[in-house]
Order: structure tokens, then sequence, then C-alpha cells
């Protein structure tokens, strides 16, 4: 029995001293802090993102005012097509396999 107050005493003091030893990054400064900082990660994200919807609007401006939109729509497509044409690849590899695996079970009937 005093065996098992010694151990029982020894995981106390171990906790005790873990959470000493964790309390600014687990206790509520710790938790503070964490929330200080996402609060700040987050409005530095909405600005980029309204610096990105800017920078898109002159984008839009600057191709209307210079006549080159048609020029940008057929860039974009030409890449979209590409874009398509190599998700496709695999899709095709699959199904020469699968013709591969019919051919094999057709030659075993």
């Amino acid at each position: 029995m005093a065996a098992n107050l010694e151990r029982l005493k020894k995981r106390i003091r171990t906790l005790e001293d873990w959470v000493d030893e964790n309390e600014s990054t687990g206790g509520p400064e710790g938790t503070l802090d964490t929330f200080n900082y996402l609060i700040s990660r987050t409005r530095q994200a909405e600005q980029m993102q309204g610096h990105l919807n800017q920078l898109q609007q002159y984008l839009q401006m600057f191709l209307g005012e210079n006549e080159l939109m048609d020029k940008w729509n057929e860039f974009v497509q030409e890449k979209e097509n590409a874009v398509q044409e190599q998700s496709t690849e695999p899709l095709d590899a699959r199904e020469e396999s699968e013709d591969g695996e019919e051919v094999g079970e057709e030659a075993d009937d």
C-alpha cells in the first residue's frame, strides 16, 4: 500500500512539474497568445485578399481599355483546354488496363 502511495505521489509531482513548465503555452496566457496570433493572421489574409481583388479589378480595366479582352479570353481558353487534356490522359491509361483485363478474361473462357 505504501508503494502505491509513493508511485501516486511521484505521478502527481510529475504532472505538477509538467503543468508548471507548460503553463505559458497551455494556460490562459498561452490561449490568449494563440488567439491573438490567429486573429492577426486572419486580418493579414483578409488584407491580402483585398489587394488581390483590387489587382483583379485593375486587370479587367486594363484589358478593357486596351481592347485585349478577346486575346485574354483566348489565352485562358487555351490553358483550360491544355489542363483538360492533361487530366484525361490518366483516364486513357486506366481504360487501356481495363481493356487488357477484358482480353485476359475472354481468353479464360
